[in-house]
């Protein structure tokens, strides 16, 4: 999706992760914490200058100490999930680094479908 106007869009929208929604231990993955909130996310591709994508998302953590891997230990990185379970890292400390090409710069949360206040804002 093209939008001419996303740095407007993208100044209505808050950058700090939220971390303190995610609580709950992933079943599958012992280092990782999800969140049941809904955000509307903002994600560029450092690959396209002109191009944004919005998609709704839920935020995780990943905590290297929770692993079995010495090299991790102390180190955090910060993720989001759609509902297909496609990941998306954030755009500050990222779980992956810089090898993907994706990022979430923004987001703002997401209470339902019928969210006219949420349009209303970013137009």
């Amino acid at each position: 999706m093209v939008i001419q106007n996303f740095r407007n869009i993208y100044k209505c929208l808050n950058t700090k992760f939220p971390i303190s929604d995610c609580t709950i231990k992933n079943l599958k993955e012992k280092s990782i914490y999800d969140s049941n909130r809904q955000y509307l996310c903002m994600i560029i591709d450092k690959r396209f200058n002109n191009e944004v994508n919005l998609k709704i998302m839920k935020p995780y953590i990943w905590i290297g100490d929770e692993t079995n891997i010495e090299e991790f230990k102390g180190q955090t990185g910060y993720g989001w999930v759609d509902r297909d379970g496609n990941y998306v890292d954030n755009f500050e400390n990222p779980i992956h680094g810089d090898i993907d090409d994706w990022f979430v710069i923004g987001f703002i949360e997401y209470r339902n479908n019928d969210d006219e206040e949420l349009w209303n804002k970013l137009e």
